[in-house]
């Protein structure tokens, strides 16, 4: 079984996936930065402490209010507090010297009155035995933003690194999903001349028969019936080519034109689309019921683009159904909105063509089997239509059940027409 690999999808995945292990990278580089900071680090604070450990001893050892107050024995507050700023000072200037400017909170522990406890995290200690009369004297110093501190000396140009990154990574994504649209925009254009080819080609072939007919039986001087039937032909087949040409004309016709709006008579025009497919009605053995119930039913718009919206939904009634053909027009009101239900019997349309059947040229894939005629062009027309008077269109539909189209209007008790 041979199994046909999208090379662009293939591509776009293996680049994703790069991009994914580029940043998997950063982030491993960015944990032993940090591995590496830390070290560097504590080997900087063990240097600071033991200097300013030093010093403290020093100073206790040649005043007996330092030593009172490193020892944890008691004195009066004001020495207390004097020799806290003085210690305090020590610790700060010898931090300072190895360049660590962070917040620190620091204690003298006594561990002969305390007992042994844990050390935190954060924390550093040096112990000052050997240095005073007393043993068990321990300087403890705690850094609470040390973290931040670490990683802001992992450098501003990782950070960098990163942002690039994702930002390539959403860029791509972005990217990728606007080639998605362009490529199905060249597929349904490739249909869309596909199936206008075929549309023209018919018609082309029955005239050019149909001539070649009229030229022989008029060389042979035959009956006058033949030359008229043929005629018909001609002519039958050269309005469809001028039905198709309108059809693409009015769409391109719409993005350019900028004609001004009027109050337009919805149920007036239910009622022209009606007699315009009474005879095909007769002809199929179908029914067109109306049911117009709205008690606001004018609109501002453009009548010519209403009128095909509404005719056109109507055609897809008659074509994309196995059986005879049964539709139902509804018109209410929902507070201002006017709100035009067209249902069918028609064979349905899947859900997940919902979105897809609005776009300009798509037509729901049948092989290569041309029973049903048309550009892709109407559903896309009427869409167009329907928001071009901010309004709003919603299908309802399963395989086999038919189909329900809705549109939505702004229709104002106070419009009269």
């Amino acid at each position: 079984m041979n199994i046909k690999i999208d090379k662009q999808s293939l591509l776009a995945g293996i680049t994703f996936a790069m991009l994914l292990c580029l940043i998997g990278i950063q982030l491993m580089f960015l944990v032993k930065a940090a591995k590496l900071e830390q070290k560097h680090f504590n080997h900087r604070v063990v240097l600071a402490l033991r200097e300013a450990r030093n010093e403290i001893a020093r100073e206790a050892n040649a005043c007996d209010n330092m030593h009172n107050y490193v020892c944890g024995n008691q004195c009066p507050t004001e020495i207390q507090y004097i020799n806290f700023h003085r210690a305090d000072s020590i610790i700060s200037s010898n931090l300072a010297i190895h360049k660590i400017e962070l917040d620190y909170t620091f204690e003298f522990i006594n561990e002969v009155q305390v007992g042994k406890r844990q050390l935190c995290v954060t924390c550093y200690e040096q112990s000052l035995n050997g240095l005073l009369e007393q043993n068990g004297i321990k300087l403890q110093i705690e850094f609470p933003d040390d973290k931040q501190f670490l990683f802001a000396q992992a450098g501003m140009l990782f950070y960098i690194s990163i942002g690039a990154i994702i930002f390539v990574m959403i860029s791509f994504f972005f990217t990728s999903r606007l080639f998605q649209q362009k490529k199905l925009i060249l597929s349904n254009t490739k249909g869309f001349i596909d199936n206008m080819v075929h549309e023209f080609q018919t018609p082309i072939a029955n005239i050019k028969l149909a001539s070649n007919l009229i030229k022989k039986n008029i060389s042979q001087d035959s009956n006058k019936e033949k030359i008229i039937k043929y005629t018909q032909l001609i002519n039958s087949e050269n309005q469809k080519n001028e039905d198709h040409v309108k059809d693409i004309l009015s769409v391109a016709a719409m993005s350019l034109e900028n004609s001004q709006a009027s109050l337009v008579n919805i149920h007036q025009l239910i009622e022209q689309c009606n007699n315009a497919y009474k005879h095909s009605l007769i002809q199929l053995n179908g029914t067109l019921e109306l049911k117009l119930e709205a008690k606001y039913f004018c609109i501002m718009g453009e009548k010519e683009y209403l009128h095909h919206a509404i005719c056109n939904i109507i055609d897809n009634a008659f074509k994309y159904t196995t059986a005879e053909p049964r539709i139902l027009i509804k018109t209410y009101n929902v507070k201002n909105k006017l709100i035009v239900d067209i249902t069918d019997n028609g064979i349905g349309i899947p859900k997940k063509e919902f979105q897809s059947i609005f776009e300009k040229y798509y037509r729901i894939n049948n092989g290569n089997i041309h029973d049903k005629k048309g550009f892709g062009l109407g559903l896309n027309f009427v869409k167009n239509v329907v928001e071009r008077h901010k309004g709003n269109i919603k299908i309802k539909s399963h395989l086999d059940q038919g189909s329900t189209f809705s549109l939505s209007f702004k229709a104002d008790k106070n419009y009269e027409c």
